[in-house]
């Protein structure tokens, strides 16, 4: 018997990811699919065999039988799906964020809570095995105390789905949400952010319409950690041919440890000590991808852990973010207060698997 009998909400290229990735899934079983536009879910229905298509969440949730909503719509429609799902007694999955404001994340918590369900957000980047790598380095002392990290993503802009560009979409919410949680996954949660947020291109032309720009497109924020430990995040649709060997690194007083790729798509991880070679610890992405969240999911329940993907994270990130906006509007430090359980509890292998036991480490231990 499966774990999830589950309800994939939004049919644009994301839903394929997901799809793909729970196509031969034991725990999961894909059972309906909706979409604001009928024939996007009747085609990506008969595509991957899915026995049910609707034309819309309440109809989905009226007419199909399931136990977990997966939410891939557009990023301004996530806050009203997830609420749907969890008004009707389902457990969420979410791409990120999983709303657009701290008020609407808090009310989806209490929603969640009221209703003896669960409510859990994408990214996925702390179960990769990189994400691992790059903490057990760093808390093996092999380079020194860390009181110093960047981290930097972006591209040109997608050129499809105009609400990239609106009120509630941006490259904060898109992109410099992964780097965020990495961050402060490895380094722990910030307690302040000062950051410059703005729109760069006051137009865009996406599927033959020119859309005026709204949301954030260019993006650098810095993170304080505490203990004098800071970091820092650029990020945005105004990137062009880049070096992209590496994108994440953490900078010790004795060495470094360094993604290379993305932390949605890592290629492996690599450390240098003063005046030492570059040693790779991990090579690959090792069997992660950025979709398997779900699989994460039903392997840990099927398992009877709780997963390393925490609802506390994915506020805290969002705090972050929305954090990051005051601050620009402002001109000054934003305090931030949620935190998150850290150190992570990784998991020990490809994503799906359930979490490993947690490092050894001090729990207060925060980079002091």
């Amino acid at each position: 018997m499966p774990v999830f009998r589950a309800a994939i909400a939004g049919c644009g290229s994301v839903s394929a990811q997901y799809l793909a990735d729970l196509r031969d899934n034991p725990d999961v079983q894909v059972v309906a699919l909706c979409d604001i536009l009928p024939e996007r879910s009747e085609a990506r229905a008969a595509e991957f065999g899915i026995p049910a298509h609707f034309g819309g969440i309440d109809e989905m949730l009226a007419g199909a039988d399931f136990n977990l909503l997966v939410n891939t719509t557009s990023m301004p429609a996530h806050g009203a799906v997830n609420r749907a799902g969890l008004q009707a007694g389902k457990d969420v999955w979410s791409e990120k964020p999983f709303a657009a404001t701290l008020e609407e994340a808090r009310d989806l918590m209490r929603l969640a809570d009221e209703r003896g369900v669960r409510l859990y957000a994408a990214p996925t980047t702390v179960t990769s095995p990189a994400f691992r790598c790059m903490a057990e380095a760093l808390h093996s002392g092999r380079i020194g105390p860390v009181h110093a990290a960047r981290a930097w993503y972006g591209h040109g802009g997608p050129g499809w789905g105009p609400w990239f560009y609106q009120k509630g979409g941006g490259a904060m919410f898109d992109l410099a949400v992964y780097n965020i949680t990495t961050l402060t996954g490895l380094l722990g949660p910030a307690r302040a952010v000062t950051a410059l947020v703005g729109s760069a291109i006051p137009t865009r032309e996406i599927e033959g319409v020119t859309v005026e720009v709204e949301a954030d497109d260019n993006v650098a924020l810095l993170m304080d950690h505490g203990g004098c430990v800071f970091s820092c995040v650029q990020s945005g649709f105004v990137y062009g041919p880049y070096a992209q060997e590496m994108s994440v690194e953490l900078v010790g007083v004795g060495g470094s440890v360094s993604l290379l790729g993305w932390d949605w798509l890592p290629r492996g991880v690599a450390l240098r000590q003063s005046n030492g070679p570059r040693e790779l610890l991990s090579q690959g992405a090792e069997g992660y991808s950025w979709q398997q969240g779900v699989s994460h999911l039903a392997a840990c329940r099927a398992a009877g852990v709780e997963p390393a993907i925490t609802l506390e994270h994915a506020y805290h990130v969002l705090e972050v973010m929305l954090a990051a906006r005051e601050s620009s509007d402002a001109g000054r430090r934003v305090p931030v207060s949620s935190t998150f359980r850290w150190p992570i509890h990784q998991t020990n292998g490809a994503a799906g698997a359930p979490p490993a036991a947690p490092m050894t480490l001090d729990p207060d231990h925060h980079q002091r």
